[in-house]
């Protein structure tokens, strides 16, 4: 399934704030997506696509306004990480397998509901989980 009108407008603000040419923006639809349109993206693929804005220094006001100015709250640096060692730990990026996993450990739906106490455990727990794998791995 498609991507929404909001998120494809949101890569499309991305991509004039990075300066990216439309060569460069097309190989990162490519290599985040696998496709040639922002229309074509599946989720998957627009969270891949962002993280590579991200990193390229592009910041999303939704995100800040979703998860940052939140005293006692997950900082969106924390978010991210979280997302990111959940990928690895489980090899792709599904958010509703996240929200089910935090909801049966840690009581909490969604990163957005985390506080500092509950994300510093969802950290910890993750790293642990990723080094125990690997340890495991290697034996």
């Amino acid at each position: 399934m498609s991507i929404s009108k909001k998120k494809i407008s949101l890569i499309h603000v991305a991509k004039a704030k990075l300066g990216l040419t439309d060569e460069q923006y097309r190989k990162l639809l490519e290599a985040c997506g696998g496709v040639c349109s922002s229309k074509e993206l599946d989720d998957a693929g627009f969270v891949e696509l962002m993280r590579a804005f991200k990193l390229l220094g592009f910041e999303s006001d939704a995100a800040r306004n979703a998860y940052g100015d939140r005293p006692g709250m997950a900082t969106p640096a924390q978010v991210i990480l979280v997302r990111i060692l959940w990928e690895q730990y489980t090899g792709f990026c599904d958010e509703r397998a996240l929200g089910h996993w935090l909801e049966h450990y840690f009581g909490v739906s969604s990163l957005r509901f985390a506080d500092q106490e509950v994300i510093s455990k969802v950290i910890t727990g993750l790293k642990g989980m990723i080094e125990r794998r690997q340890s495991h791995e290697h034996n």
